[in-house]
């Protein structure tokens, strides 16, 4: 466990950075979505109420989209994968 964005960037340096996942929260993706090249993203087709999002890396022109995935549906939930990268 770490308590600071230098004390990560210091523990991430023991690992290849193709084996680092980040898997939240809000305030988390914020500050750390940029450092990366690759986003895995889950998109549900439903807009729920709630107070904590993922940035929409669709609103970012430095992400583009390189893979999808057929929509699926778990009970009446249908959602998706979508792959993104960083333009660079």
């Amino acid at each position: 466990m770490v308590h600071s964005l230098d004390e990560l960037h210091k523990e991430l340096e023991k690992y290849n950075s193709e084996d680092i996942y980040i898997i939240g929260g809000q305030k988390i993706y914020e500050q750390l979505v940029d450092e990366c090249d690759v986003a895995h993203i889950t998109k549900v087709d439903f807009e729920y109420d709630a107070d904590a999002y993922f940035p929409n890396l669709d609103e970012k022109p430095e992400w583009q989209i390189t893979g999808d995935s057929e929509e699926q549906t778990y009970f009446d939930l249908e959602f998706y994968f979508l792959r993104y990268e960083k333009v660079k």
